[in-house]
């Protein structure tokens, strides 16, 4: 494995899922019943933290000739280039001048970025965009799979 990252959530967005549900659960006791209010907010509660542990599971991978940025995958063959994007440069790339035909695995709690270049001209996708912790890594390793240059 050349590369390997987990695009965790903040510990505050669980400190924030946790007063909401506290908030919640005040709201909804005051007018029902303890039981039935329990098992309400208890399930809403498990829900939002199933999309959150989901949202903040998404995992980018290098290994052997292909990129794999949550379920989908790229194989080294089919990427021209890779460029590690920071600060300014990133919010650009997805910001106001963003190319709309991009494909993006962003998240907005990452502020880094690398622009994946694509060499098949059919694809619809001229770049994937994908968040990183670790951009300039990132970007070196999958320059190191482009064109099977490994």
């Amino acid at each position: 494995m050349a590369y390997q990252e987990r695009l965790r959530v903040p510990w505050v967005w669980w400190l924030l899922l946790v007063v909401l549900v506290v908030s919640l659960a005040a709201a909804v006791l005051a007018y029902v019943p303890i039981e039935l209010g329990g098992v309400v907010v208890g399930l809403i509660a498990v829900a939002l933290g199933v999309v959150l542990f989901s949202y903040g599971h998404a995992a980018v991978r290098v290994a052997g000739d292909t990129l794999w940025v949550g379920r989908y995958r790229l194989e080294g063959e089919w990427i021209d280039s890779a460029e590690a994007l920071h600060g300014e440069d990133a919010a650009t790339a997805v910001g106001v001048g963003a190319d709309q035909r991009d494909f993006l695995h962003t998240r907005p709690y990452v502020k880094d970025l690398v622009r994946v270049k694509l060499a098949d001209p059919a694809d619809p996708h001229p770049h994937w965009l994908v968040s990183s912790r670790r951009a300039t890594d990132l970007a070196a390793a999958i320059t190191d799979i482009a064109k099977g240059q490994r």
